[in-house]
């Protein structure tokens, strides 16, 4: 009996130390944030000399997995209220950086910053392809860095890889044992170079850079070279181009305000040679694409701007935030909406409290008020706008001069702004003010006096409305939004009206639009990660509804446009960002031919939403060749053959460039152009291939057509011929006729398959004990050409722990959800795809079902041997 009674207590003993186990915790350190703002203003208290770098200013050159930045830019001011910046008072710094190709098995080269652009800098002992280690920075020479790119592609026989700068790498020939292949490299049509290249091998073009000899300027790693029966391909996966046309600089040079004042291998160093001023509402050319924007206003409030007047995408970020939390306005995030002459910009980003890379649910929150603001055109008054999700939004009238009070926000609802201008603009009659969501404002006649006119609003065709405005008066156009009746949505100011003998005229100067497709807002309403928690007609506060964690590598999605950017590295740095293709200004416009006859004038027009553009000033070949006239035309005779790049220019509007190609007399007839339809080509399609001449647009008959240089047939009496393409890739089309010249087209053809992409992966909880279900959810998206099916599996710890089959058609996407539990405590990552999570197993309070269940058996156990005892 004595013996079952001790048998009784330690399975008790046993069943009380697994109940009592404990649970190991981590603490998290901090760290105070110490970077600065992008906008420098008296009102904030700031240094007298005060440092830009590349972790506070979007425009300066920064690798955020090394954490390398190459420049900088310090300010002394006298005073919060020094308008002149003395001489040697702006000091200009950078520095080569290496940097990784991504061809990964290239090693790296030498890259800087320089006036808020990339260069190279050299080749490192690290470049493979490179003989010798570069540097052409301590020779003076800075190139562009044009590609740098390890994306597959596939061309084949006869056609041709397209460079930059007019560089094309033809694909000659492939050997018969599909061991090499035979490609030349022309630049504008002139060969330059031959070479055999071999699979898994580089191809690589030297050049004279100034004092330099012998550098790489183009490098093509080919991975695969392909031999069939009927085709021959190659496969390229890796390209890198810098420019020859490079910038030479020594001591003593000036670029814009700054003069070089030493140069070496491993730092510039330039300062500004004349005092500069910070005129109220000036933009200031600094050098380069570097410029100052000061706020109108009488308090000292400016900053370093990024030039967006290219066309492409640009990234704004926020400030570099590295092991730490951090507080993100529009002061240190150039992604958020900011009025710097009035000093309004009304949201922020804050992390609370940062574990590790995980961000705790309601750790991440983002706040926005209204504020008034003027309109552009100043005689309207005020409206009040909101940024939302880095966007720049409007949420009422006050009253002003076009309107009585309306207030969008109280009905919870927000119309985005989508013009707010105050340009100059001149229309005729019979042409139309082209706006946005599809509306068009026609001038439809100039009365008799010139002291009205009549206008017409369309719709993507439809006439919605038609109004008489006089001079100096505005168009309204009303509707309702949403649950508010009588919105003013469109604005026009109408400045003067002129009538002439043969000239009907307009001049707008003032132009407001706002979005009739509202964004709701209410309570516990979600936008990405985030969810509304507090909403008023003066306050909209969102947090994060779930835990989000910062993976290295990863860009992290959290709401709308904005997103984390994380270093690939072992410190959690990192930086909110949002992607915008355009300045919110105008973009010009060219209306030109596309091929002209050499000593014949041609007309090029030059507009803004289908206004003409005055005094935009028009580069024919690089040479400037005048401004337009008010009606938005300059005339220009090209003497010289070839092709030219046609640009216009003019301050607030995002530059506009086209190509024209001149035709020598003798050959103006006899060019040919081929066109292809569809414009987007997918293998098995069948397309339709037409040849006209280049002058007239006139359809050819009987011109030979070839593919790859095979021979498809010739064209029919509309100058027309199908085919039907097969092999995915990069493909020449050739013309051949006894009567015309020779013409080309490189003809990309998509490959007819499925690709699956991976996103927003998601682990709920993140924290949980041992045994306990972890819910794991991914969207899946088919962004290929066709329909497919693939097996996705979710990887713990790089393990296959669950996988699931999916079938989507072509743009189709669809969510997927697997549930996973792990025994043993610890840092778990799930990953599908390129997306990973993290989530952490405690050790359990409780033991695990399996352990239950076996110390019930015992405890049964032992309650059966001690009745059996009490009834002995």
């Amino acid at each position: 009996m004595k013996n079952q009674t001790k048998l009784y207590v330690s399975v008790v003993a046993i069943l009380i130390l697994l109940i009592c186990s404990g649970v190991a915790t981590a603490a998290s350190n901090t760290t105070d944030n110490s970077t600065g703002n992008r906008i420098w203003d008296a009102d904030e208290n700031l240094s007298l000399e005060y440092t830009w770098t590349a972790l506070s200013y979007s425009g300066f050159y920064y690798d955020l997995d090394s954490g390398e930045g190459s420049e900088t830019l310090t300010i002394k001011l006298d005073s919060n209220s020094d308008r002149n910046i003395g001489d040697g008072d702006l000091e200009y710094v950078t520095t080569p950086i290496d940097t990784d190709f991504e061809q990964g098995d290239w090693g790296s080269y030498q890259v800087i910053g320089f006036m808020a652009e990339r260069y190279f800098a050299g080749y490192t002992d690290d470049t493979e392809f490179a003989k010798d280690s570069v540097s052409l920075i301590s020779d003076g020479i800075l190139a562009k860095v044009l590609m740098d790119d390890d994306e597959e592609i596939s061309f084949y026989s006869g056609s041709s890889l397209v460079l930059e700068e007019g560089y094309e790498l033809n694909l000659e020939e492939v050997d018969v044992n599909g061991n090499s292949v035979l490609v030349t490299l022309e630049k504008d049509g002139k060969k330059l170079d031959t070479d055999i290249v071999s699979s898994d091998d580089d191809y690589v073009y030297e050049a004279d850079l100034g004092t330099d000899d012998d550098v790489p300027i183009i490098a093509v790693h080919f991975t695969n070279i392909f031999q069939g029966t009927e085709t021959n391909a190659v496969f390229v996966e890796g390209i890198f181009q810098i420019s020859e046309d490079y910038v030479s600089v020594e001591s003593g040079d000036t670029f814009g305000k700054m003069e070089i004042q030493a140069l070496s291998s491993d730092e510039i160093t330039m300062e500004n040679s004349d005092s500069i001023s910070l005129g109220r509402g000036d933009t200031i050319s600094i050098m380069g694409k570097l410029k100052f924007l000061v706020a109108d206003a009488s308090t000292l409030r400016f900053g370093p701007m990024v030039d967006m007047s290219e066309p492409g995408t640009y990234e704004l970020r926020g400030t570099v935030a590295e092991n730490e939390e951090l507080k993100w306005t529009p002061l240190n995030f150039e992604g958020f909406y900011y009025n710097i002459d009035e000093g309004v910009g009304t949201e922020s980003l804050e992390i609370k409290d940062l574990g590790g890379r995980t961000i705790d649910d309601g750790d991440l929150v983002y706040r926005s008020i209204p504020l008034d603001v003027s309109f552009e055109h100043d005689d309207w008054g005020d409206f009040q706008v909101i940024g939302f999700l880095a966007e720049k939004y409007f949420a009422g009238y006050p009253d002003n001069e076009f309107t009585d009070d309306v207030s969008l926000l109280s009905d919870g609802q927000l119309s985005k702004v989508l013009i707010d201008d105050d340009s100059k603009t001149s229309l005729y009659s019979g042409s139309s003010l082209i706006l946005e969501d599809g509306y068009e404002l026609y001038i439809v006649e100039v009365d008799l006096d010139g002291s009205s006119v009549m206008v017409n609003l369309v719709q993507d065709g439809d006439d919605v409305d038609t109004g008489i405005v006089s001079s100096d008066d505005d168009y309204v156009y009303e509707k309702d939004i949403g649950s508010t009746d009588d919105v003013p949505i469109i604005v026009v100011h109408f400045d003067e009206i002129f009538r002439g003998t043969e000239t009907n005229a307009v001049f707008i100067e003032g132009i407001f639009q706002i979005s009739e497709d509202v964004v709701e807002i209410a309570a516990d309403e979600k936008f990405g990660e985030m969810e509304v928690t507090t909403f008023s007609s003066d306050e909209i506060v969102l947090e994060n509804e779930d835990s989000i964690s910062l993976t290295r590598g990863n860009v992290v999605e959290i709401m709308g446009d904005i997103a984390f950017n994380v270093a690939d590295d072992g410190d959690v740095r990192y930086y909110p960002f949002v992607e915008v293709s355009t300045l919110p200004s105008e973009s010009l416009s060219i209306d030109m031919p596309s091929v002209v006859k050499q000593d014949t004038e041609m007309e090029i027009e030059v507009t803004s939403r289908g206004a003409a553009v005055n005094n935009a000033v028009v580069m024919f070949g690089g040479e400037e060749i005048g401004q337009t006239s008010t009606d938005g035309t300059i005339s220009y005779t090209p003497e010289t053959a070839g092709t030219f790049t046609v640009t216009a220019e003019k301050e607030g509007f995002v530059s506009a460039s086209e190509k024209v190609e001149v035709i020598s007399p003798e050959d103006a007839s006899r060019k040919l152009v081929i066109e292809v339809s569809p414009e987007t080509v997918v293998e098995e399609d069948t397309i339709t291939i037409s040849v006209i001449t280049a002058i007239g647009g006139d359809s050819v008959e009987d011109v030979q057509l070839y593919y790859d240089n095979k021979l498809i047939g010739s064209t029919d009496s509309n100058g027309m011929i199908t085919y039907t393409v097969k092999e995915p890739g990069m493909h020449k089309l050739t013309s051949s006729s006894d009567e015309y010249l020779e013409a080309e087209l490189n003809l990309e053809v998509l490959e007819l398959t499925a690709k699956f992409s991976y996103s927003n992966l998601q682990v709920t909880p993140i924290l949980v004990k041992t045994g306990e279900e972890v819910t794991v959810t991914v969207d899946v998206m088919n962004t290929g050409t066709a329909a497919g099916e693939t097996d996705v599996d979710l990887l713990i710890n790089g393990t296959v722990a669950d996988s699931k089959s999916v079938s989507l058609d072509k743009g189709e996407e669809t969510t997927l959800t697997f549930t996973v539990s792990q025994e043993e405590a610890g840092t778990y990552e799930a990953q599908v795809g390129d997306s990973t999570a993290i989530f952490e197993v405690e050790k359990s309070l409780l033991p695990a079902p399996g352990i239950v269940a076996s110390i019930m058996v015992v405890l049964a156990v032992a309650l059966l041997v001690r009745r059996n005892e009490r009834k002995g």
